[in-house]
């Protein structure tokens, strides 16, 4: 297995056990709000950014398990021409579509994280709610990352020899 593979399976596995962190985190708003009537300002803004992390770095997870979804009449069928046919369909399409995902990410990121007030202070963009975190700032970046690293293993799929068992 491949380093990029090793790094992208270990990063999606870490990243999975932010669901357990959502659970626990909603189970505390639920009982925070409802029992002791002191609802949190910060668990659904934590929350959503566990998921969005998750969700952003899950492609390339899926892409190294081979858990995509693809139309096996084609891949697995009898006529080997349309498998090859369909992945380089894929490969291109998919890399058309990370490398602009990518290109407005990071562009998206740099305007939200690169911002400075008058006096020459941090100002990057702010979610707005009560809490008012940086977090969808550091999302667009992690959205630029991820989809940087889906190319990756996409190009590194394609061009990759198989693997001779032993």
């Amino acid at each position: 297995m491949r380093f990029l593979d090793r790094l992208t399976l270990k990063l999606g596995r870490l990243l999975a056990w932010g669901f357990v962190v959502i659970v626990a985190l909603m189970t505390y708003e639920v009982v925070a709000r409802y029992v002791f009537n002191a609802p949190t300002i910060w668990a659904h803004e934590i929350a959503g950014f566990f998921a969005a992390a998750a969700f952003i770095f899950g492609g390339a997870y899926c892409m190294v398990e081979n858990a995509h979804m693809r139309i096996t009449a084609f891949v697995d069928g009898k006529r080997p021409v349309l498998g090859v046919i369909s992945k380089w369909l894929s490969v291109i399409a998919g890399s058309i579509y990370l490398s602009g995902l990518a290109f407005s990410a990071w562009r998206m990121s740099e305007d939200a994280l690169f911002r400075f007030a008058l006096d020459g202070s941090w100002d990057p963009e702010r979610s707005g709610s009560t809490w008012n975190t940086p977090a969808p700032s550091f999302l667009k970046l992690a959205l630029c990352l991820g989809a940087i690293l889906f190319l990756a293993v996409l190009v590194n799929k394609a061009f990759a020899r198989p693997v001779k068992a032993d």
